[in-house]
Parts: structure tokens; C-alpha cells; sequence
């Protein structure tokens, strides 16, 4: 492995001296963490990759533990994927998932520069902790990524890409590169209790500084914002503006913005975790959400509720000059980008981005004045997809046959042609488009109508 100090783990420092990171010792066994991503409905990356299957940072909020399938297979032993699976991935090998995978990639439709869809990496889990530290996967990764020509848009709160290392493989080719910082508020007292092993705030963004002047494309990930957290502070009254003016400073160029949920479905472990937030915070979360209406799988609060902050940080995002992507279902009218990232259409590497999303059609519809059709967000390579490889949707004969027998384009078409399911066109935008008339087909067409800031 390429590393700078002969013993990482001990001379890390990440947890703080409060423990030895064991997880990273524990055996490695195999685990596939190249997938498409059930966000597919309104997401413009298609491709996940992670690393591993767990993450050595335990952040209270963390929505990767609150998937029951991702948590019970991180319990034991720590797995990895092959970087020989990655390489199949990016060289035309890999048998027929691989080639479906390139399809949504668009390894057919590579744009002018000669550039695939990016893959998104650490979608799931941190691809820069100090498993990673241990392991040095992710500098074979980057060695394939420039090999084969592949756009990596990677997700972090590590401050690993410092190392020499790390900095030296970016180098390389550091155009192939995009870095989203995740960071949700710049009090590092407050954050470094709530994100409990990862470094605070001050030390992503000297991260993100380093590698902005290496020449790789930064932005913040400012999600989830929480009340109390993301908004203000004791010690920071402006929260907000602090972050995205500190970002601005370290070279991101653009935004990704999402308000806080809270799981329908909650465990022990997450009841604890939320609630060891609202000790931090003096919020009840979980109360706080349950009053928004009808307990959904994933509890998210009305645009009224939200409006004055999404606002608020989309200004001052424009005023640092960054580019807005919205992953938040709601109030994505304020975006710039059809790609929640933040990455514009035109971007010469990042650009070849999936349209057929959601999020990209209301935007279309919003500038355009364009009817939506379900034809508009189902991409070709859906229709060769079973819905068991994109969602775990429970147990019994029935679902057990649906999953078998339901590609994830039929998946798509339901959720666009029912209104009144709570993941649907019309619930999950809460109003910003509107069914218009249904076809012969029974497809349903929606119009622009956007959300009013009351």
C-alpha cells in the first residue's frame, strides 16, 4: 500500500483518542457495493460503488443505518469490493449486470469529450474513514478510474484526501474528479459530537481547500439540515451563510441542498441516536416530525415548514457565485441543475448525466412549459431491470413474486400514474406538478404549477 506512515491507524487521530477503531481489524470478507441506485426516480447518477459496507464514523443522524438490509449485513465482518469487479466494471467485462450498468453509464452515449455518466462513490458508506486508512482501496480505485477514462463524483467527510498519497494518485488526472463534502454546519464544538468519529468542519473544508487547488472539482453537500444545527448555533447565529461562505472560500463551486428526515420505521439503536440529538440540540426530532401528518417511511415536513431555510441558502449560494442542485423532493423549482449535485448540464466532463430523472423533467417543465409523460423519467435501461436488484420491498409470496416479475421501469410508471401513493408524482413534490389528463393508455401527463413561498 502507498502510505506515508507505517502504522495509519494509531497515527490517525480521527476518533479522537477516545478508542481504538477495532472495526478496521475486524476480517474482510467480499461484498458487492456496485449497484444502481433505488434514488433512481429522481436522481441523474445512476451508479453507485461503495467501498465497504461499513462506515467507521457513527454519525447520529446517519440514514444508512436506518436501512435494515445495509445494516445487517455490516454487523459482523467488514466487507469490501473486488477492485476486480470495479475493473470489470470500467473495461467492458463483468458478464451481463456489468453491461446493463454501462448502459445506464452510457458507455454508448459518451458525450463530446469522450466522458461516461459519473459514478457516484461512498453513496452509502464513507469512502475516506479509517477503514479506508487501513485498507488503501480507494487509491486502486482512483488508478482505475484514470486508466479507463471514468468521472468519479465521490461523497465524504474524510479528511483522508490530504495524505500525500492520496493527493499524488488525484493528481494524475484530477479533471476525472469531483469531491462532495458533506457538512451540515460550521460549529465544530456541535459537530463533533453529532458526526462522533469524523473530522469537524474546519478540517473538511481545509480537505476541500487542498484538493481545489490540486485542480479536482469540490462542492458542499449540505444535507441533512437540521433545525438547531444547520440553521443557527449558540456560537454561530448564522450558520447557513457561515458554511456556504466558507465553502465558497475553499473553492466548491456548487451546492447540494436537502432538509432533514426522520425514519417511519425506527429502531432501538435509532431511537437512541435521535435522541442523543435532541440532548445536543434541545429539538425532539422524532416528536417534531411525527406532527407534520400520517407516519410515512420516511418523514419529511410540509414546504411551508421549510420554505424560509431552503430560501435562505439558495441566496446565499448565488451570492457566493455556486451552482444549486436540489435533492430535497421538495421546493426543487430552486435549483439550478437537473442534477441534485449541482452539476450543470454542460459541464464538459460531469455533464453526460442521466435526464431522464424527476428532478431534471420539473425543472424542464418549469422553463419550458413542458407536459411530463412517465416516458420522460424511465430511462431504456430500466426496462431490463427486475425490481429485486434496485429495492428491498419486504417479504411474503406476493412481494416475493412482484420483485421477480416487475422491472424497476414498471416501478417507475406506478409511482408517476398513482397520485395517492406516498412516494408518487404528486405527494412526493407536495403540488409542484399537477396531473393534467391521463391517456388511453392510462398514463398520467402533469404540468408545472411549483410551490408559492407564503
Amino acid at each position: 500500500m502507498r502510505y506515508e506512515t507505517a502504522n495509519p491507524c494509531a497515527d490517525c487521530g480521527e476518533c479522537k483518542g477516545r478508542e481504538r477503531c477495532d472495526i478496521v481489524r475486524r476480517p474482510l470478507r467480499r461484498y458487492d457495493g456496485i449497484r444502481l441506485t433505488a434514488d433512481g426516480f429522481d436522481c441523474a447518477l445512476p451508479v453507485s460503488i461503495d467501498s465497504h459496507n461499513h462506515c467507521a464514523y457513527g454519525c447520529l443522524y446517519c440514514f444508512a443505518d436506518n436501512l435494515e438490509s445495509h445494516r445487517e449485513t455490516a454487523m459482523n465482518a467488514v466487507g469490501q469490493t473486488p477492485l476486480a469487479n470495479v475493473e470489470a466494471l470500467f473495461s467492458g467485462g463483468g458478464g451481463k449486470r456489468a453491461a446493463l450498468l454501462r448502459k445506464a453509464l452510457k458507455y454508448d452515449r459518451r458525450n463530446a469529450g469522450g466522458y461516461p455518466t459519473a459514478v457516484q462513490l461512498g453513496a452509502l458508506c464513507e469512502p475516506c474513514d479509517n477503514i479506508e486508512l487501513n485498507q488503501g482501496w480507494l487509491l486502486g480505485l482512483i488508478d482505475l478510474a484514470v486508466k479507463y477514462r471514468q468521472p468519479v463524483r465521490m461523497s465524504t467527510k474524510g479528511k483522508l484526501l490530504q495524505l500525500k498519497d492520496y493527493q499524488a494518485a488525484l493528481a494524475q488526472a484530477p479533471e476525472l474528479f469531483w469531491v462532495a463534502f458533506s457538512l451540515i454546519t460550521p460549529d465544530d464544538a456541535l459537530l463533533e459530537q453529532i458526526d462522533v468519529k469524523a473530522p469537524n468542519a474546519t478540517e473538511r473544508l481545509r480537505t476541500m481547500a487542498s484538493l481545489t487547488k490540486l485542480g479536482v472539482k469540490t462542492s458542499l453537500r449540505f444535507r441533512p439540515m437540521l433545525p438547531g444545527v444547520s440553521d443557527a448555533t449558540p456560537k454561530h447565529p448564522k450558520a447557513y451563510k457561515e458554511l456556504i461562505e466558507r465553502a465558497a472560500e475553499a473553492g466548491a463551486g456548487s451546492v447540494s441542498l436537502e432538509v432533514a428526515f426522520t425514519p417511519g420505521n425506527a429502531t432501538a439503536d435509532t431511537r437512541r441516536r435521535w435522541g442523543e440529538l435532541a440532548r445536543l440540540t434541545g429539538i425532539d426530532y422524532m416528536e417534531l416530525y411525527s406532527s407534520f401528518g400520517p407516519k410515512q417511511a420516511c418523514n419529511r415536513p410540509s414546504y411551508f415548514w421549510t420554505e424560509n431555510i431552503m430560501h435562505a441558502v439558495v441566496e446565499e449560494a448565488h451570492k457566493c457565485g455556486m451552482v444549486v442542485g436540489v435533492s430535497d423532493p421538495v421546493w426543487k423549482q430552486l435549483g439550478d441543475s437537473g442534477c441534485c449535485c449541482g452539476i450543470l448540464p454542460d459541464d464538459p466532463v460531469f455533464g453526460n448525466w442521466q435526464e431522464e430523472s424527476a428532478t431534471n423533467q420539473l425543472l424542464l417543465a418549469k422553463n419550458i412549459g413542458k407536459e411530463l409523460g412517465p416516458n420522460d423519467i424511465v430511462p431504456a435501461w430500466a426496462n431490463e431491470v427486475p425490481l429485486s436488484d434496485m429495492v428491498n420491498a419486504g417479504v411474503g409470496p406476493l412481494i416475493v413474486y412482484a420483485r421477480r416479475h416487475t422491472t424497476w421501469a414498471d416501478k417507475l410508471r406506478e409511482l408517476w400514474n398513482t397520485p395517492k401513493l406516498e412516494r408518487g408524482t404528486l405527494n412526493y413534490f407536495q403540488g409542484a406538478l399537477v396531473p393534467t389528463r391521463r391517456d388511453e393508455k392510462g398514463d398520467l401527463y402533469y404540468k408545472y404549477a411549483g410551490l408559492e413561498r407564503a
